[in-house]
């Protein structure tokens, strides 16, 4: 028996097709497609994505032609900056490929990967986010390990909302090798300050002392 859920979009109740996922479940297959101008497009699915051992974060739109849907890829990009080196991150909407494209280049996107799911709503039924009607994506965020175990997962129950970015990715980054602490160099202890020795007038030599004394004498 599948698991359904359901979410709103201003209120109004919309189902969403396909089996729910929980975390510790392994993550389905699916098939986004992507394009890339000068390059040509194709099919990519979730091995694909898995391929390099990285934990991949899944940041799940409408499209990327309302607001919320732009405000998501923009938020996400900015946190991605310190770690994207380690980590595999995807925009997935229900955009054709060249409009995520187009919108990558727009927005100067350098760390999330545009993959499109209008074709065959793959990725939606495989993750249980596709609105029955009209065939759309809903909004989530899932976190997959590098073992294709998901580890975190968000399904924004009211579609005009945000997801919770932080959750994302304190999970995302819980799955990211711990680099050894960099130890702080001691600093040299300072020397105390040396008081500058005082320079000493040189004693007056005996004959000028006599010299000034008979000068003296002879003024009387």
């Amino acid at each position: 028996m599948s698991k359904q859920r359901a979410i709103t979009f201003l209120g109004v109740t919309h189902a969403l097709g396909g089996d729910a996922l929980s975390v510790g479940e392994p993550a389905p297959d699916f098939r986004l497609w992507y394009f890339n101008k000068g390059e040509g497009g194709g099919a990519i699915g979730r091995d694909d994505l898995l391929e390099r051992g990285r934990p991949l974060l899944l940041s799940v739109i409408t499209s990327v032609d309302t607001p919320v849907g732009k405000i998501q890829a923009r938020t996400f990009e900015k946190y991605l900056r310190p770690i994207h080196e380690d980590v595999t991150a995807v925009l997935v909407s229900s955009d054709l490929p060249f409009t995520l494209n187009r919108f990558k280049e727009t927005e100067r996107l350098k760390h999330l990967m545009g993959l499109s799911d209008y074709f065959d709503q793959s990725f939606g039924r495989a993750f249980g986010v596709v609105i029955e009607e009209p065939l759309i994506l809903a909004r989530a965020v899932f976190v997959v390990d590098a073992a294709g175990v998901v580890q975190y997962e968000e399904v924004v129950p009211e579609i005009t909302n945000e997801p919770d970015y932080a959750a994302a990715i304190a999970a995302l980054k819980s799955l990211l090798p711990q680099k050894p602490a960099v130890q702080k160099r001691r600093a040299a202890p300072k020397r105390a300050a040396v008081a500058p020795k005082r320079t000493l007038a040189a004693p007056k030599r005996p004959a000028a002392r006599a010299k000034k004394a008979a000068a003296g004498r002879r003024r009387r």
